[in-house]
């Protein structure tokens, strides 16, 4: 009776210590697929703090070079730069779409906006859509090869 006894506290601690092993490592896994989207939202945060403060070096850093092809960043009598974000809400959201990662920063309705890895670093690469109530998307014309085409795309253009 004693050797069961004894026997019963290593086998808590065995399975305690498989316990605690198998948390850990899907909370290592966890980490690991968010890593891109935490990291996006962290240079999308840098973003907006440059575009406030209008500040034009630091913005066009973080901006990817197709964007700054297309646009030159200057301030916006308003504030801020011109045609960049200035502002995220508390329940925005953030995904994976495919390399890439958009993000809403409004209340999960209004524009979305692609971020691209270049060199190393997540980069503002533009709008890319409109997200419309009950997840539809509506995506702009001027659309990145990453992109899944967009509704007015497939119709018949006139002669």
């Amino acid at each position: 009776m004693t050797e069961t006894f004894s026997a019963r506290p290593r086998t808590i601690v065995a399975l305690a210590v498989v316990i605690i092993a198998g948390l850990v490592a899907a909370a290592a896994l966890w980490a690991k697929a968010t890593r891109p989207v935490r990291e996006t939202l962290a240079a999308y945060t840098a973003l907006i703090t440059a575009a406030n403060r209008q500040d034009i070096a630091s913005a066009e850093s973080l901006c990817s070079d197709r964007y700054r092809g297309l646009h030159r960043l200057r301030p916006a009598a308003e504030g801020g730069i011109v045609g960049l974000p200035r502002n995220i809400h508390k329940n925005f959201q953030a995904w994976r779409q495919g390399t890439n990662v958009w993000i809403c920063p409004t209340n999960r309705v209004g524009p979305v906006y692609q971020f691209v890895r270049e060199q190393g670093q997540w980069r503002f690469d533009g709008p890319v859509g409109l997200l419309r109530g009950r997840n539809e998307l509506i995506m702009m014309p001027d659309l990145t090869d990453d992109s899944p085409p967009s509704p007015a795309s497939n119709s018949p253009q006139p002669d």
